[in-house]
């Protein structure tokens, strides 16, 4: 396939599910499901003119605080989310059934605190491109039911534009959130004493380029309470990702790259960024344990999406072995160097579902 007809078969799977997302819908908390997840949000979006949207994709230098309570369907498949509509329907959307907005950082810190009450700290999900605000904070709650997590989980929505042909502003965007993430992640340290950080695809970029901010700043203790950071198919040029965990070199994070070599998305990505390679697509496996990092293939597990670019996230099958602990156990047991293979042959009936790849160097795993 050549480079124009790539772009364009790319462009129409992204581009499916156009409609305008929304959080909320009609008398919403007398129809919740009995699942239900609360999600805590810090955004430096630009409020919206739709209460039902709530924040766009435009930038603001503020940040703003908030904690929903979502209804989850009950019986959806692992991996799923969707967003509410009429007639509304608990047992096949999400949508928002309680919102609380805070008024200073502090007020919101506390908050997340006070539900951290296992002492595990927080989860921090940093989402990627082309995403609305509702779209990122129903993900927040769908990653954290079919994780299992037992801590809170915090979102920090930066501005997106939630379109595809803006990937050049999003790109932008991530460089304007640099120091309002940073700002996030030492509020939420100081307040939780952990810190777990989740980022999708050039939510990456975005994660690497504040914790390098936070370094920069010799910020030892908020980087000492960051309790590892999984970076889920990174849209981050190889060369940069190499460059910014030289600038960590000296903070063991625990970083893990999740990747696939059948990533469209990412593949997309490189095309329009002159061909370079992008750390999440599994294909720079030395270099990416050389720079410190474990590297996780997932190539071999059944794509929870058209685009094979949030299987991380939407695989029912790796789901599982997520949520079960034999992933992480395996890799925390694992000696410098070594490979190893996540048993998955009962589920796809081919091919492991994870190949993790060890770095030579352990740091912080």
């Amino acid at each position: 396939m050549d480079r124009r007809a790539f772009i364009a078969t790319s462009a129409a799977a992204l581009a499916t599910g156009c409609s305008t997302p929304r959080l909320y819908g009609e008398v919403a908390g007398s129809l919740a499901s009995e699942v239900q997840r609360r999600v805590f949000v810090a955004t430096n979006r630009h409020v919206s003119r739709d209460p039902l949207v709530q924040f766009e994709g435009e930038r603001t230098s503020g940040v703003s605080y908030l904690d929903y309570t979502i209804s989850i369907p009950p019986n959806r498949r692992a991996g799923e989310f969707s967003f509410p509509r009429k007639p509304l329907d608990a047992q096949t959307q999400f949508f928002v059934t309680r919102t609380q907005s805070f008024d200073t950082a502090q007020a919101f810190s506390k908050s997340v605190a006070q539900n951290d009450d296992k002492g595990l700290g927080t989860v921090l999900f940093v989402h990627g491109f082309n995403v609305s605000y509702p779209g990122a904070v129903f993900r927040a709650a769908q990653i954290a039911t079919d994780f299992g997590f037992k801590n809170p989980v915090t979102v920090f929505s930066w501005p997106s534009a939630g379109k595809l042909a803006r990937y050049a502003y999003d790109r932008d965007s991530v460089l304007f959130a640099r120091a309002a993430l940073a700002d996030t992640i030492k509020l939420l340290a100081k307040a939780t004493g952990k810190v777990t950080i989740v980022a999708h695809s050039m939510g990456g970029l975005l994660t690497m380029e504040a914790l390098k901010r936070l370094s920069l700043q010799q910020d030892t203790a908020t980087l000492k309470a960051v309790n590892g950071v999984i970076l889920v198919q990174p849209d981050i040029d190889l060369d940069v990702f190499v460059e910014q965990m030289s600038d960590l070199r000296d903070y063991p994070l625990g970083v893990a790259v999740i990747g696939s070599r059948r990533d469209r998305a990412l593949k997309f990505s490189s095309v329009i960024t002159g061909g370079h390679p992008r750390a999440g697509d599994a294909s720079a496996v030395e270099e990416i344990r050389n720079a410190g990092a474990v590297l996780i293939d997932v190539s071999g597990a059944p794509m929870g999406d058209v685009l094979g670019h949030d299987t991380f996230m939407s695989s029912p099958e790796l789901l599982a072995i997520i949520k079960s602990g034999d992933l992480a156990e395996k890799v925390v047991a694992g000696a410098p160097g070594q490979d190893i293979l996540v048993d998955g042959l009962a589920l796809t009936g081919s091919a492991a579902l994870a190949i993790a790849y060890l770095p030579y160097t352990v740091t912080g795993i």
